[in-house]
């Protein structure tokens, strides 16, 4: 075996301690099998993973939470799922548990309930709802106009399951459920999209500038999808199990339909967009990026960029990642990069691609932005 992959070898066995510490440590502390405790990179993952979850808790700093589950029943996805947890999450979750933090979680959960004051006083407000109650960290409604509230909700951007229930995690989830309430405009998606070679969750807010956490196992498609999120202004997750060990290209493809996927159903009918383009320099590169939200799918790539590979990405795979987004966003995408360097080329054009988003998903009024009268 080489040193570098027993070297992999070490850092995954840590770190695989640490998760089982802290399995071992929140058990005591929630008094249950630890066989019964799974954690999770975010809270959105549980539903769409298909956990039959009896807790869910979400464990440390905002911008680095892990989420503890206790589960009802086994689900084979999720040893997966626990593979992608960072090492800086894992950690976040040890100190979490330990006293002075929780004293903290005291703190916030005082600072939820606030919240969930507020959200109840909204609904109660609504001629859609009866009625709203508060147990726990779950908010129930019962309906006085079940067609008229759950349109409403959606509207907002807020689905709810069957049973009419919100489950509040955190202190920033009851200040999000506050805040989108009392401001109808909140624009977030979470997609996910399974096939035979990729497992992938997207979540993005167009509202909020974090958090961004990104796994997809190609560190440098990591790295360009960061730059999106933060030319573009919105917070991003990506959590992806690819077939990497074969090729790059699945993982590479199908985590750029997804994130068009969220994209497209968080900007709704894209009422009041800016709708349009962006140009930016690098270095020795000049990359330019023009995007048409028209309801239209077109792609365009003008520009080549020497070598094969920059880390595990292909070089090839530049002009496809746009092109996947424009064909699940269903938007014009103009490429054009000039350059020396591969690896400038291609992080000008996801930086340009990020600063271009930015432009044309800003709310500038309230008109849908085409003489058509739809998009």
């Amino acid at each position: 075996m080489n040193s570098d992959l027993l070297s992999f070898e070490r850092v995954g066995l840590a770190r695989r301690s640490r998760l089982e510490m802290l399995r071992q440590r929140y058990a005591a502390q929630a008094g249950c099998a630890p066989s019964g405790v799974v954690f999770l990179p975010s809270p959105e993952a549980v539903d769409l993973i298909g956990i039959d979850a009896a807790d869910i808790e979400q464990l440390g700093p905002i911008e680095a939470p892990i989420t503890a589950v206790r589960v009802a029943s086994p689900n084979p996805d999720v040893a997966r799922w626990e593979a992608l947890l960072s090492d800086g999450l894992v950690d976040a979750g040890l100190t979490a548990i330990l006293p002075v933090s929780i004293a903290s979680k005291k703190k916030q959960n005082s600072e939820i309930e606030d919240k969930i004051k507020v959200v109840l006083r909204t609904f109660e407000a609504w001629n859609e709802i009866e009625s709203a109650r508060a147990d726990g960290d779950r908010i129930s409604l019962a309906w006085a106009d079940e067609a008229g509230a759950k349109a409403r909700l959606a509207a907002i951007g807020l689905d709810l399951p069957e049973s009419g229930q919100f489950r509040v995690l955190s202190v920033e989830d009851a200040r999000a459920l506050a805040d989108r309430l009392a401001a109808p405009t909140v624009r977030a998606a979470s997609v996910r999209r399974t096939t035979k070679e990729t497992d992938i969750l997207v979540s993005l807010n167009l509202e909020q500038s974090a958090p961004v956490r990104i796994s997809t196992g190609v560190e440098y498609y990591d790295h360009m999808l960061e730059q999106i999120a933060k030319h573009g202004g919105f917070a991003l997750e990506v959590a992806c199990e690819g077939d990497i060990g074969i090729d790059a290209h699945h993982t590479i493809e199908d985590v750029a339909l997804a994130f068009g996927d969220a994209l497209a159903k968080a900007l709704g009918d894209r009422r009041g967009i800016g709708r349009f383009g962006f140009e930016l320099p690098m270095d020795e590169t000049r990359a330019g990026v023009w995007i048409d939200l028209s309801g239209r799918p077109f792609s365009k790539f003008d520009g080549d960029i020497p070598g094969e590979r920059v880390g595990e990405f292909p070089v090839e795979m530049t002009s496809h990642v746009f092109r996947s987004i424009a064909d699940s966003l269903k938007a014009a995408i103009h490429v054009s990069v000039e350059g020396e360097n591969a690896h400038h080329m291609i992080e000008a054009c996801f930086k340009a691609f990020g600063r271009a988003l930015r432009q044309v998903v800003k709310v500038e009024g309230d008109a849908i932005p085409s003489t058509k009268g739809v998009l």
